[in-house]
Protein backbone atom coordinates (compact mmCIF):
# COMPACT_ATOMS: atom_id res chain seq x y z
CA UNK A 1 0.00 0.00 0.00
CA UNK A 2 3.41 2.20 0.88
CA UNK A 3 4.25 2.32 -2.94
CA UNK A 4 0.84 2.31 -4.32
CA UNK A 5 0.35 5.72 -2.25
CA UNK A 6 3.97 7.00 -3.15
CA UNK A 7 2.86 6.31 -6.84
CA UNK A 8 -0.59 8.06 -6.40
CA UNK A 9 1.37 10.95 -4.77
CA UNK A 10 3.49 11.65 -7.56
CA UNK A 11 0.47 11.32 -9.83
CA UNK A 12 -0.99 13.82 -8.08
CA UNK A 13 1.97 16.07 -8.18
CA UNK A 14 1.99 16.53 -11.77
CA UNK A 15 -1.32 16.66 -12.34
CA UNK A 16 -1.26 19.76 -9.76
CA UNK A 17 1.43 21.17 -11.68
CA UNK A 18 -0.52 21.08 -15.04
CA UNK A 19 -3.75 22.31 -13.27
CA UNK A 20 -1.90 25.19 -12.07
CA UNK A 21 0.46 26.07 -15.30
CA UNK A 22 -3.35 26.34 -17.11
CA UNK A 23 -4.73 28.18 -14.20
CA UNK A 24 -2.26 31.00 -14.03
CA UNK A 25 -3.62 33.84 -11.86
CA UNK A 26 -7.17 32.97 -11.59
CA UNK A 27 -8.72 33.13 -7.98
CA UNK A 28 -9.51 30.17 -6.02
CA UNK A 29 -12.79 28.84 -5.63
CA UNK A 30 -12.47 26.76 -2.68
CA UNK A 31 -13.40 27.99 1.01
CA UNK A 32 -12.93 27.71 4.16
CA UNK A 33 -15.59 25.99 6.55
CA UNK A 34 -15.36 28.58 8.80
CA UNK A 35 -18.15 30.98 8.65
CA UNK A 36 -16.17 33.70 9.60
CA UNK A 37 -17.95 36.19 8.51
CA UNK A 38 -18.06 35.86 4.41
CA UNK A 39 -17.63 33.82 1.30
CA UNK A 40 -15.01 33.59 -1.35
CA UNK A 41 -16.77 32.21 -4.31
CA UNK A 42 -18.82 29.59 -2.62
CA UNK A 43 -20.13 28.00 -5.71
CA UNK A 44 -18.29 24.61 -6.90
CA UNK A 45 -16.22 24.57 -10.04
CA UNK A 46 -16.96 22.55 -12.96
CA UNK A 47 -16.72 18.37 -11.37
CA UNK A 48 -13.42 17.31 -13.29
CA UNK A 49 -12.00 14.43 -12.85
CA UNK A 50 -13.27 11.19 -11.07
CA UNK A 51 -12.61 7.51 -10.25
CA UNK A 52 -12.84 5.33 -13.14
CA UNK A 53 -14.19 2.70 -11.92
CA UNK A 54 -16.94 4.30 -9.85
CA UNK A 55 -19.43 2.25 -9.05
CA UNK A 56 -23.23 2.17 -8.85
CA UNK A 57 -24.20 2.03 -5.06
CA UNK A 58 -27.45 2.60 -3.68
CA UNK A 59 -28.89 3.82 0.22
CA UNK A 60 -31.71 1.55 1.79
CA UNK A 61 -35.17 3.71 2.75
CA UNK A 62 -35.12 6.25 5.59
CA UNK A 63 -33.56 9.09 3.34
CA UNK A 64 -34.62 12.32 5.81
CA UNK A 65 -36.75 10.67 7.78
CA UNK A 66 -36.64 11.34 12.02
CA UNK A 67 -35.22 8.77 14.10
CA UNK A 68 -36.25 8.55 17.84
CA UNK A 69 -33.35 7.85 19.56
CA UNK A 70 -35.15 5.78 22.04
CA UNK A 71 -35.97 3.02 19.34
CA UNK A 72 -31.63 2.65 18.11
CA UNK A 73 -29.73 0.01 19.16
CA UNK A 74 -26.08 1.26 19.67
CA UNK A 75 -23.55 -1.39 18.90
CA UNK A 76 -20.96 -1.96 21.28
CA UNK A 77 -17.26 0.32 20.86
CA UNK A 78 -14.37 -0.40 23.30
CA UNK A 79 -14.48 -0.22 26.68
CA UNK A 80 -14.45 2.08 29.50
CA UNK A 81 -10.78 1.10 30.07
CA UNK A 82 -9.62 0.59 26.42
CA UNK A 83 -11.23 2.98 24.42
CA UNK A 84 -10.72 2.90 20.86
CA UNK A 85 -8.86 5.84 19.08
CA UNK A 86 -10.79 7.60 16.23
CA UNK A 87 -8.38 10.43 14.75
CA UNK A 88 -9.91 13.35 12.71
CA UNK A 89 -8.44 16.28 10.46
CA UNK A 90 -10.43 18.92 9.38
CA UNK A 91 -9.59 22.19 7.99
CA UNK A 92 -9.28 24.73 10.37
CA UNK A 93 -9.47 22.27 13.54
CA UNK A 94 -7.07 23.12 15.84
CA UNK A 95 -6.08 20.38 18.82
CA UNK A 96 -5.17 22.85 21.08
CA UNK A 97 -7.80 25.18 21.02
CA UNK A 98 -10.31 25.42 23.68
CA UNK A 99 -13.43 24.74 22.32
CA UNK A 100 -12.02 21.88 20.24
CA UNK A 101 -10.96 20.21 23.34
CA UNK A 102 -14.04 20.52 25.01
CA UNK A 103 -16.12 19.34 21.73
CA UNK A 104 -13.52 16.11 21.98
CA UNK A 105 -13.78 16.00 25.56
CA UNK A 106 -17.99 15.60 25.36
CA UNK A 107 -18.12 13.06 21.97
CA UNK A 108 -16.14 10.44 24.23
CA UNK A 109 -18.54 11.30 27.02
CA UNK A 110 -21.66 11.36 25.43
CA UNK A 111 -21.06 8.29 23.15
CA UNK A 112 -19.60 6.37 26.23
CA UNK A 113 -22.91 6.74 27.82
CA UNK A 114 -24.58 4.24 25.08
CA UNK A 115 -21.74 2.12 25.94
CA UNK A 116 -19.64 3.30 22.67
CA UNK A 117 -16.30 3.55 24.04
CA UNK A 118 -14.02 5.97 21.48
CA UNK A 119 -11.34 8.97 21.98
CA UNK A 120 -11.48 11.44 19.74
CA UNK A 121 -8.54 12.82 18.41
CA UNK A 122 -8.51 15.90 16.24
CA UNK A 123 -4.95 16.00 14.40
CA UNK A 124 -3.27 19.13 13.48
CA UNK A 125 -4.17 19.57 9.40
CA UNK A 126 -1.67 21.00 7.13
CA UNK A 127 -0.21 24.27 6.96
CA UNK A 128 -0.29 24.96 3.63
CA UNK A 129 -3.18 25.34 1.00
CA UNK A 130 -5.26 22.58 1.96
CA UNK A 131 -7.24 21.55 -0.89
CA UNK A 132 -3.65 20.60 -2.37
CA UNK A 133 -1.87 19.73 0.92
CA UNK A 134 -4.16 17.14 1.76
CA UNK A 135 -4.39 14.57 -0.49
CA UNK A 136 -0.72 15.15 -0.91
CA UNK A 137 -0.05 14.34 2.43
CA UNK A 138 -2.60 11.14 2.61
CA UNK A 139 -0.81 9.46 -0.47
CA UNK A 140 2.21 10.17 0.94
CA UNK A 141 1.78 8.11 3.91
CA UNK A 142 2.12 11.21 6.25
CA UNK A 143 -1.77 11.62 7.21
CA UNK A 144 -2.96 8.34 9.60
CA UNK A 145 -5.92 9.80 10.40
CA UNK A 146 -9.01 7.50 10.32
CA UNK A 147 -11.55 10.12 9.33
CA UNK A 148 -10.04 12.87 6.14
CA UNK A 149 -11.94 16.24 5.12
CA UNK A 150 -11.21 16.46 1.58
CA UNK A 151 -12.08 19.92 0.05
CA UNK A 152 -10.41 18.83 -3.11
CA UNK A 153 -8.16 16.77 -4.44
CA UNK A 154 -10.11 13.97 -3.09
CA UNK A 155 -10.88 12.25 -6.34
CA UNK A 156 -6.71 11.41 -7.25
CA UNK A 157 -6.78 9.51 -3.79
CA UNK A 158 -10.02 7.63 -4.11
CA UNK A 159 -8.70 6.43 -7.74
CA UNK A 160 -6.47 4.40 -6.25
CA UNK A 161 -7.93 2.87 -3.63
CA UNK A 162 -7.50 4.68 -0.52
CA UNK A 163 -10.93 5.58 0.16
CA UNK A 164 -13.37 3.55 1.58
CA UNK A 165 -17.17 2.90 0.00
CA UNK A 166 -19.17 4.87 2.69
CA UNK A 167 -22.65 2.91 1.67
CA UNK A 168 -22.35 0.21 3.89
CA UNK A 169 -21.63 2.53 6.89
CA UNK A 170 -24.45 4.88 6.14
CA UNK A 171 -26.69 1.77 5.63
CA UNK A 172 -26.18 0.21 8.97
CA UNK A 173 -25.87 3.75 11.21
CA UNK A 174 -28.86 5.01 12.97
CA UNK A 175 -28.84 8.78 12.32
CA UNK A 176 -26.91 9.33 9.16
CA UNK A 177 -30.14 8.83 6.49
CA UNK A 178 -31.89 11.08 8.98
CA UNK A 179 -30.19 14.14 7.97
CA UNK A 180 -29.65 13.69 4.72
CA UNK A 181 -31.55 15.31 1.77
CA UNK A 182 -32.27 14.38 -1.59
CA UNK A 183 -28.97 15.79 -3.35
CA UNK A 184 -26.84 14.16 -0.63
CA UNK A 185 -28.39 10.99 -1.52
CA UNK A 186 -27.85 10.90 -4.89
CA UNK A 187 -24.11 12.34 -4.76
CA UNK A 188 -23.52 9.22 -2.56
CA UNK A 189 -25.33 7.12 -5.06
CA UNK A 190 -22.80 8.35 -7.66
CA UNK A 191 -19.53 8.81 -5.82
CA UNK A 192 -19.84 6.91 -2.20
CA UNK A 193 -16.04 8.07 -1.11
CA UNK A 194 -16.73 11.29 0.14
CA UNK A 195 -19.77 12.09 2.67
CA UNK A 196 -20.89 15.55 3.77
CA UNK A 197 -24.56 16.22 5.36
CA UNK A 198 -24.81 19.63 4.53
CA UNK A 199 -27.80 21.78 2.58
CA UNK A 200 -26.21 22.68 -1.64
CA UNK A 201 -24.25 25.16 -1.70
CA UNK A 202 -26.40 27.36 -3.66
CA UNK A 203 -26.53 30.95 -3.83
CA UNK A 204 -29.87 32.88 -2.90
CA UNK A 205 -30.50 36.53 -3.39
CA UNK A 206 -31.23 38.59 -0.50
CA UNK A 207 -31.98 42.59 0.35
CA UNK A 208 -32.32 44.68 3.12
CA UNK A 209 -36.42 44.58 4.29
CA UNK A 210 -36.87 47.97 4.81
CA UNK A 211 -36.04 48.83 1.04
CA UNK A 212 -38.10 46.28 -0.03
CA UNK A 213 -41.22 47.79 1.34
CA UNK A 214 -40.68 50.74 -0.53
CA UNK A 215 -40.89 49.63 -3.92
CA UNK A 216 -44.04 49.88 -5.43
CA UNK A 217 -42.99 46.53 -7.66
CA UNK A 218 -41.97 45.02 -5.00
CA UNK A 219 -45.51 42.50 -4.32
CA UNK A 220 -46.04 42.24 -7.75
CA UNK A 221 -42.51 40.56 -7.63
CA UNK A 222 -42.71 38.18 -5.07
CA UNK A 223 -46.35 36.94 -6.38
CA UNK A 224 -45.31 36.38 -9.88
CA UNK A 225 -41.37 36.74 -10.05
CA UNK A 226 -40.97 36.90 -13.99
CA UNK A 227 -37.86 38.25 -16.06
CA UNK A 228 -39.81 41.65 -16.52
CA UNK A 229 -41.22 41.90 -12.85
CA UNK A 230 -37.52 41.54 -11.87
CA UNK A 231 -35.78 44.33 -14.27
CA UNK A 232 -38.93 46.15 -13.25
CA UNK A 233 -38.12 45.77 -9.62
CA UNK A 234 -34.63 46.44 -10.04
CA UNK A 235 -34.84 49.54 -12.02
CA UNK A 236 -37.08 50.95 -9.81
CA UNK A 237 -34.70 50.32 -7.14
CA UNK A 238 -32.11 52.77 -9.07
CA UNK A 239 -34.95 55.27 -10.22
CA UNK A 240 -36.01 55.35 -6.53
CA UNK A 241 -31.96 56.19 -5.32
CA UNK A 242 -32.00 53.44 -2.93
CA UNK A 243 -28.43 52.39 -4.50
CA UNK A 244 -26.20 53.28 -7.13
CA UNK A 245 -26.53 49.67 -8.52
CA UNK A 246 -28.67 46.87 -7.92
CA UNK A 247 -26.62 43.90 -8.14
CA UNK A 248 -22.56 43.05 -8.07
CA UNK A 249 -20.72 40.01 -8.69
CA UNK A 250 -17.25 38.73 -7.73
CA UNK A 251 -15.90 37.87 -11.18
CA UNK A 252 -18.49 35.31 -12.80
CA UNK A 253 -22.69 35.21 -12.97
CA UNK A 254 -22.31 32.68 -11.01
CA UNK A 255 -24.24 34.58 -8.42
CA UNK A 256 -26.87 35.95 -10.99
CA UNK A 257 -27.39 32.79 -12.80
CA UNK A 258 -28.71 31.27 -9.76
CA UNK A 259 -31.33 33.58 -9.79
CA UNK A 260 -32.02 33.75 -13.55
CA UNK A 261 -30.81 30.72 -15.05
CA UNK A 262 -34.37 29.01 -14.98
CA UNK A 263 -36.50 31.43 -16.11
CA UNK A 264 -34.58 31.32 -19.81
CA UNK A 265 -34.70 27.83 -19.70
CA UNK A 266 -30.88 26.98 -18.73
CA UNK A 267 -32.18 24.47 -16.12
CA UNK A 268 -28.38 22.34 -16.08
CA UNK A 269 -25.47 21.76 -17.49
CA UNK A 270 -26.62 19.44 -19.93
CA UNK A 271 -29.22 20.27 -21.54
CA UNK A 272 -31.64 19.14 -24.58
CA UNK A 273 -32.07 21.53 -27.57
CA UNK A 274 -33.17 20.44 -30.83
CA UNK A 275 -33.48 16.87 -30.07
CA UNK A 276 -29.76 16.77 -28.89
CA UNK A 277 -28.10 16.61 -25.52
CA UNK A 278 -25.70 20.00 -25.55
CA UNK A 279 -23.86 21.79 -22.87
CA UNK A 280 -25.99 24.73 -21.67
CA UNK A 281 -23.42 27.32 -21.83
CA UNK A 282 -23.61 26.83 -25.72
CA UNK A 283 -27.49 26.84 -25.89
CA UNK A 284 -29.72 29.50 -27.30
CA UNK A 285 -31.21 29.63 -23.62
CA UNK A 286 -28.04 31.00 -22.47
CA UNK A 287 -28.07 33.50 -25.22
CA UNK A 288 -31.16 34.68 -24.46
CA UNK A 289 -29.89 35.09 -20.78
CA UNK A 290 -26.63 36.79 -21.75
CA UNK A 291 -28.88 39.25 -23.80
CA UNK A 292 -30.77 40.30 -20.39
CA UNK A 293 -27.74 40.71 -18.47
CA UNK A 294 -26.14 42.71 -21.01
CA UNK A 295 -29.53 45.26 -20.75
CA UNK A 296 -29.13 45.29 -16.56
CA UNK A 297 -25.57 45.98 -17.29
CA UNK A 298 -26.96 49.16 -20.34
CA UNK A 299 -29.21 50.31 -17.77
CA UNK A 300 -26.30 50.64 -14.65
CA UNK A 301 -28.22 47.47 -13.13
CA UNK A 302 -25.53 45.43 -12.72
CA UNK A 303 -22.22 47.10 -11.27
CA UNK A 304 -19.86 47.56 -13.81
CA UNK A 305 -17.30 46.04 -11.58
CA UNK A 306 -18.63 42.73 -11.21
CA UNK A 307 -15.93 40.82 -13.18
CA UNK A 308 -13.37 42.73 -10.94
CA UNK A 309 -14.70 43.28 -7.57
CA UNK A 310 -13.79 40.67 -5.09
CA UNK A 311 -15.96 38.80 -2.83
CA UNK A 312 -14.96 41.09 0.03
CA UNK A 313 -15.49 44.29 -1.56
CA UNK A 314 -18.72 42.82 -3.07
CA UNK A 315 -20.17 42.55 0.18
CA UNK A 316 -19.06 45.52 1.48
CA UNK A 317 -20.70 47.25 -1.18
CA UNK A 318 -24.11 45.75 -0.08
CA UNK A 319 -23.66 46.50 3.39
CA UNK A 320 -22.76 50.55 2.52
CA UNK A 321 -25.66 50.47 -0.07
CA UNK A 322 -23.97 51.15 -3.14
CA UNK A 323 -25.70 47.74 -4.10
CA UNK A 324 -29.16 46.61 -3.26
CA UNK A 325 -29.43 42.75 -4.11
CA UNK A 326 -26.46 40.35 -3.27
CA UNK A 327 -26.90 36.76 -3.47
CA UNK A 328 -25.22 34.30 -0.74
CA UNK A 329 -25.05 30.56 -0.35
CA UNK A 330 -28.33 29.88 1.58
CA UNK A 331 -27.74 29.24 5.16
CA UNK A 332 -24.83 30.17 7.16
CA UNK A 333 -23.72 33.20 4.81
CA UNK A 334 -27.15 34.45 4.48
CA UNK A 335 -27.01 34.33 8.31
CA UNK A 336 -23.31 36.26 8.34
CA UNK A 337 -24.94 38.80 5.92
CA UNK A 338 -27.91 39.69 8.40
CA UNK A 339 -26.14 39.73 11.53
CA UNK A 340 -23.73 42.12 9.63
CA UNK A 341 -26.32 44.43 8.06
CA UNK A 342 -28.78 44.22 10.74
CA UNK A 343 -25.86 45.17 13.33
CA UNK A 344 -25.35 48.51 11.07
CA UNK A 345 -28.50 49.25 10.31
CA UNK A 346 -31.08 48.50 12.72
CA UNK A 347 -33.44 45.15 12.88
CA UNK A 348 -35.43 47.03 10.64
CA UNK A 349 -32.69 46.29 7.99
CA UNK A 350 -33.33 42.47 8.11
CA UNK A 351 -33.18 41.02 5.19
CA UNK A 352 -35.73 39.10 2.74
CA UNK A 353 -35.17 36.27 0.36
CA UNK A 354 -35.92 36.78 -2.93
CA UNK A 355 -38.03 34.12 -5.21
CA UNK A 356 -35.93 32.25 -8.49
CA UNK A 357 -36.95 33.96 -11.38
CA UNK A 358 -40.05 32.46 -13.68
CA UNK A 359 -40.03 31.49 -17.16
CA UNK A 360 -39.69 28.13 -18.95
CA UNK A 361 -38.62 26.90 -15.06
CA UNK A 362 -38.04 28.08 -11.63
CA UNK A 363 -35.58 27.25 -9.47
CA UNK A 364 -32.63 28.80 -7.91
CA UNK A 365 -29.36 27.05 -9.69
CA UNK A 366 -29.81 23.09 -10.10
CA UNK A 367 -27.83 21.35 -7.56
CA UNK A 368 -24.38 19.43 -8.88
CA UNK A 369 -25.33 15.49 -8.13
CA UNK A 370 -21.90 14.44 -9.79
CA UNK A 371 -20.60 14.12 -6.26
CA UNK A 372 -19.57 15.82 -3.51
CA UNK A 373 -17.21 18.89 -3.69
CA UNK A 374 -15.72 18.19 0.02
CA UNK A 375 -16.37 16.29 3.27
CA UNK A 376 -14.93 12.99 5.09
CA UNK A 377 -13.17 10.40 3.75
CA UNK A 378 -12.73 7.06 5.45
CA UNK A 379 -9.24 5.89 5.28
CA UNK A 380 -9.03 2.47 3.68
CA UNK A 381 -5.62 1.90 6.25
CA UNK A 382 -7.72 2.55 9.15
CA UNK A 383 -8.14 0.10 11.60
CA UNK A 384 -10.80 1.64 13.53
CA UNK A 385 -13.23 1.83 10.42
CA UNK A 386 -16.55 1.18 12.65
CA UNK A 387 -15.28 3.57 15.37
CA UNK A 388 -14.85 6.28 13.23
CA UNK A 389 -18.19 5.76 11.54
CA UNK A 390 -19.85 5.81 14.54
CA UNK A 391 -18.34 8.76 15.86
CA UNK A 392 -20.22 10.90 12.59
CA UNK A 393 -23.23 8.84 13.26
CA UNK A 394 -23.18 10.24 16.72
CA UNK A 395 -22.67 13.78 15.65
CA UNK A 396 -25.82 13.17 13.20
CA UNK A 397 -27.92 12.02 16.22
CA UNK A 398 -29.99 14.58 18.20
CA UNK A 399 -28.10 14.62 21.14
CA UNK A 400 -24.45 15.12 19.22
CA UNK A 401 -26.29 18.45 16.55
CA UNK A 402 -26.71 19.99 19.62
CA UNK A 403 -22.81 19.33 20.13
CA UNK A 404 -22.55 20.01 16.73
CA UNK A 405 -24.66 23.11 16.06
CA UNK A 406 -24.79 24.88 19.12
CA UNK A 407 -21.20 24.37 20.83
CA UNK A 408 -20.28 23.09 24.57
CA UNK A 409 -22.54 23.51 27.44
CA UNK A 410 -20.68 26.16 29.92
CA UNK A 411 -19.19 27.40 27.04
CA UNK A 412 -21.56 28.80 24.42
CA UNK A 413 -24.63 27.63 26.01
CA UNK A 414 -26.12 27.15 29.59
CA UNK A 415 -29.64 25.39 30.06
CA UNK A 416 -31.98 28.04 31.58
CA UNK A 417 -35.74 26.49 32.84
CA UNK A 418 -35.24 23.89 30.07
CA UNK A 419 -33.82 25.77 27.23
CA UNK A 420 -30.75 26.32 25.45
CA UNK A 421 -29.60 30.00 26.33
CA UNK A 422 -26.61 31.06 23.94
CA UNK A 423 -23.97 32.74 25.79
CA UNK A 424 -21.43 35.92 23.90
CA UNK A 425 -19.50 32.84 22.86
CA UNK A 426 -21.83 31.53 20.45
CA UNK A 427 -21.61 33.53 17.88
CA UNK A 428 -17.95 32.18 17.13
CA UNK A 429 -18.70 28.72 17.40
CA UNK A 430 -19.49 26.69 14.28
CA UNK A 431 -20.17 23.02 13.24
CA UNK A 432 -17.19 21.21 12.90
CA UNK A 433 -19.10 18.41 11.32
CA UNK A 434 -22.93 18.62 9.50
CA UNK A 435 -24.36 21.55 8.46
CA UNK A 436 -27.68 19.89 7.56
CA UNK A 437 -30.59 21.31 8.82
CA UNK A 438 -33.20 18.41 8.25
CA UNK A 439 -34.81 17.14 11.02
CA UNK A 440 -33.06 19.72 13.73
CA UNK A 441 -35.48 20.33 16.51
CA UNK A 442 -33.92 20.32 19.74
CA UNK A 443 -36.01 18.52 22.39
CA UNK A 444 -35.40 18.80 26.75
CA UNK A 445 -33.44 21.20 26.09
CA UNK A 446 -35.25 23.07 23.48
CA UNK A 447 -33.79 26.20 21.96
CA UNK A 448 -34.45 29.57 23.32
CA UNK A 449 -33.89 30.82 20.23
CA UNK A 450 -33.38 29.65 16.44
CA UNK A 451 -29.77 28.56 15.52
CA UNK A 452 -30.53 31.02 12.47
CA UNK A 453 -32.13 33.80 11.85
CA UNK A 454 -35.50 34.25 9.84
CA UNK A 455 -33.71 34.95 6.48
CA UNK A 456 -31.22 32.33 7.13
CA UNK A 457 -33.46 29.39 7.75
CA UNK A 458 -35.78 30.88 4.90
CA UNK A 459 -33.06 30.79 2.47
CA UNK A 460 -32.80 26.98 2.90
CA UNK A 461 -36.17 26.12 3.02
CA UNK A 462 -36.93 27.97 0.02
CA UNK A 463 -33.44 26.10 -1.67
CA UNK A 464 -35.37 22.89 -1.11
CA UNK A 465 -38.72 23.87 -2.13
CA UNK A 466 -37.21 24.86 -5.85
CA UNK A 467 -34.64 22.60 -5.77
CA UNK A 468 -33.68 20.73 -9.18
CA UNK A 469 -30.82 18.58 -9.97
CA UNK A 470 -28.41 19.19 -12.43
CA UNK A 471 -27.68 17.09 -15.25
CA UNK A 472 -23.91 16.88 -15.21
CA UNK A 473 -21.53 14.60 -16.01
CA UNK A 474 -17.59 13.98 -14.85
CA UNK A 475 -15.22 15.34 -17.27
CA UNK A 476 -12.90 12.61 -18.68
CA UNK A 477 -9.78 12.82 -17.42
CA UNK A 478 -8.08 13.23 -20.74
CA UNK A 479 -10.74 15.55 -22.29
CA UNK A 480 -9.93 18.56 -19.97
CA UNK A 481 -7.69 20.14 -22.28
CA UNK A 482 -10.93 20.88 -24.42
CA UNK A 483 -13.32 21.65 -21.61
CA UNK A 484 -10.54 24.32 -20.07
CA UNK A 485 -10.57 25.90 -23.75
CA UNK A 486 -14.33 25.84 -23.95
CA UNK A 487 -14.59 27.90 -20.56
CA UNK A 488 -12.19 30.15 -21.30
CA UNK A 489 -14.18 31.00 -25.19
CA UNK A 490 -17.33 30.75 -22.48
CA UNK A 491 -15.94 33.63 -20.20
CA UNK A 492 -13.99 35.89 -23.00
CA UNK A 493 -17.49 36.03 -24.93
CA UNK A 494 -19.91 36.30 -21.94
CA UNK A 495 -18.20 38.89 -20.15
CA UNK A 496 -17.76 41.12 -23.93
CA UNK A 497 -21.69 40.33 -24.92
CA UNK A 498 -23.02 41.41 -21.07
CA UNK A 499 -20.25 44.71 -21.42
CA UNK A 500 -21.58 45.64 -24.79
CA UNK A 501 -18.05 45.02 -26.21
CA UNK A 502 -19.43 42.80 -28.62
CA UNK A 503 -22.82 42.62 -30.13
CA UNK A 504 -25.04 39.65 -29.00
CA UNK A 505 -24.95 38.70 -32.47
CA UNK A 506 -21.48 37.30 -31.39
CA UNK A 507 -23.09 34.20 -29.37
CA UNK A 508 -23.22 32.30 -32.78
CA UNK A 509 -19.51 32.95 -33.62
CA UNK A 510 -18.84 31.95 -29.91
CA UNK A 511 -20.47 28.64 -30.30
CA UNK A 512 -18.68 27.35 -33.64
CA UNK A 513 -15.51 28.03 -31.85
CA UNK A 514 -16.84 26.06 -29.07
CA UNK A 515 -17.90 23.62 -30.84
CA UNK A 516 -14.28 23.61 -32.69
CA UNK A 517 -12.25 23.80 -28.83
CA UNK A 518 -14.21 20.65 -27.49
CA UNK A 519 -17.86 20.91 -27.90
CA UNK A 520 -18.14 18.38 -31.12
CA UNK A 521 -15.87 16.26 -29.30
CA UNK A 522 -18.67 15.66 -26.37
CA UNK A 523 -21.39 15.30 -28.31
CA UNK A 524 -20.88 10.92 -28.90
CA UNK A 525 -20.22 11.33 -24.80
CA UNK A 526 -23.30 13.77 -23.97
CA UNK A 527 -25.87 11.47 -26.03
CA UNK A 528 -24.52 8.25 -24.98
CA UNK A 529 -25.03 9.59 -21.14
CA UNK A 530 -28.33 11.58 -21.39
CA UNK A 531 -30.14 9.99 -24.67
Amino acid sequence: MKTKKLLAATMFAMMTASFLAGCGNSEATDTPTTPAGTEAANVDAETVGAPSDTTETSLDQGIGVSVDPSTVTWEPIGSEDAPVDVKIVIKDVFPNEEDVIALAKNINEKMAAHGQYVNVIFEEPPASSYKTAMPLAVMNGEIDADLIYFQGGDQAVADQGLLEDWTPYINKSNFMKSIMDESNAEKMKNYPYLLWLAPPRTPVPVMRGDWSKQLESSQALFEDPTVDNYYTFFKEIVDKGLAKHVIDADGSTTRLDSIFNHAFGVTGTVIQEDGKWIFSKASQAEKSKLEFYAKLYKDGLLDPDFLTDTWDVMEQKFYEGSNAVISGTAGAVIQVYNNKMTGTNGDESELVVLPPAKGVSQSYTSVDVTKESRGFGLNVDSEHKEAAAAVLDFMASPEGRILDKVGNEGIEYNVENGKIVFTDKFSGWWARFWDSMVNFDPKNPSLAEPVFSTPAQESLDEVNKYMVLDKNLIIPSEMQPQWDAMINLYNEYSADIIRGIRPIDDFEEFVEKWNVAGGNDFESILQEKFG
